[in-house]
């Protein structure tokens, strides 16, 4: 028996000697999939599964998986927003019911040289579908930042809550149908934000480096690395639809209980009361989110701030079934009606309202 016991022994001490160190290993950004990256979002999952177990998972990652993890993820988002701001006041509770009532306007804005190649493709697609389809690079706005982030190349991008999207993003505005929802997830704001603002990274520096053929650092002390702790904290973020109404209503919120007694936050409190008392859909969404103006003074932009802000990411493409109106400049209007491209869709086409960038 004696025997036995020593050899039994000896095969623990081995074991432990070959486990020991990988299980006592912090995570790292090495792991390996039997996916490419090509699924958007993919590198934030990754990020998830390492932080529950230091041991590597090896299966590969596919887009179920992940659509599925966001839909978890997006729950928990959720659950600790309401743990951590209950109790919800008599107001804030009609603020929740009128969202859910008021659908928020899903737009995506592009570059008038962009539009004819959506006219053709049937749909918006991703960056890397239009290079694909275009054989090579394709001009474009999405920060490789925000790729090494999250995978913001497999992604169509459109903004939540803006009643006329983003005019930086181009002078189109392609309005999308609420159940194109269903497709995506989304984040309070964009990836270089997030860089910027949240972890207090060099944005623009790291997205310079990556634009000029560089890459980023890969040591987590050096302020221009983009790393594991980055994307786990980014996944703490995602909303996939079912939520997208809570998370605009949450933040919202947290705006109007951090108000002081400035005059700039009593503007703000009247827009909230104003808001409430809206049933018109445009009006209130005008009012959740006021559109920029230029050269306002510090107060007068405090008065005008967002109540909240969602940017929501399509893997891949968006089926032109999804767009509800394509509006484009007046000037521009005779024109692209009468591409051969846009014989299909005449329906859709429609020139900006006077006053809308």
């Amino acid at each position: 028996m004696s025997s036995i016991r020593r050899l039994f022994a000896l095969m623990l001490v081995l074991l432990c000697g070959i486990l020991l160190p990988t299980a006592l290993a912090g995570p790292n950004d090495t792991e390996t999939t039997a996916v490419k990256r090509s699924f958007a979002g993919l590198p934030l999952v990754e990020a998830r599964r390492k932080a529950i177990s230091t041991v590597p998972f090896h299966r590969p990652l596919d887009a179920e998986k992940i659509r599925k993890w966001m839909e978890i993820g997006s729950q928990c988002t959720i659950a600790e927003f309401e743990l951590f701001l209950d109790p919800i006041t008599e107001q804030e509770r009609k603020l929740l019911d009128k969202i859910e009532q008021l659908h928020p306007p899903i737009v995506n804005r592009l570059h008038y040289e962009h539009l004819r190649g959506v006219l053709k493709n049937g749909g918006l697609l991703s960056l890397k579908l239009e290079e694909q389809a275009h054989h090579g690079m394709f001009e474009h706005t999405t920060p490789g930042v925000e790729n090494e982030l999250y995978g913001a190349f497999d992604c169509v991008f459109a903004s939540v809550g803006p009643i006329n999207g983003s005019p930086r993003y181009g002078d189109v505005i392609i309005r999308l149908k609420d159940s194109v929802r269903e497709t995506g997830w989304a984040t309070p704001f964009s990836g270089m934000h997030f860089i910027w603002a949240v972890r207090h990274k060099p944005a623009r520096e790291m997205q310079d480096l990556l634009a000029g053929g560089g890459t980023l650092p890969t040591n987590r002390t050096n302020p221009m690395s983009l790393g594991f702790d980055d994307r786990l904290h980014f996944s703490h973020y995602v909303v996939t639809e079912k939520h997208w109404h809570k998370a605009l209503a949450y933040q919202a919120i947290l705006v109007l209980r951090n108000l002081d007694d400035s005059a700039a936050s009593q503007q703000v409190r009247k827009r909230f009361e104003k808001m409430l008392a809206t049933s018109d859909q445009s009006r209130f969404w005008e009012l959740f989110i006021p559109s920029r103006k230029k050269n306002l003074s510090a107060e007068e932009q405090a008065a005008r701030i967002p109540f909240g802000y969602l940017e929501a990411k399509f893997p891949d493409r968006l089926d032109i079934k999804f767009i509800t109106s394509i509006e484009v400049p007046a000037e521009r209007l005779a024109e692209v009606r009468g591409w051969p491209e846009a014989k299909s869709y005449l329906k859709l086409i429609r020139s900006k309202r006077p006053g809308v960038d």
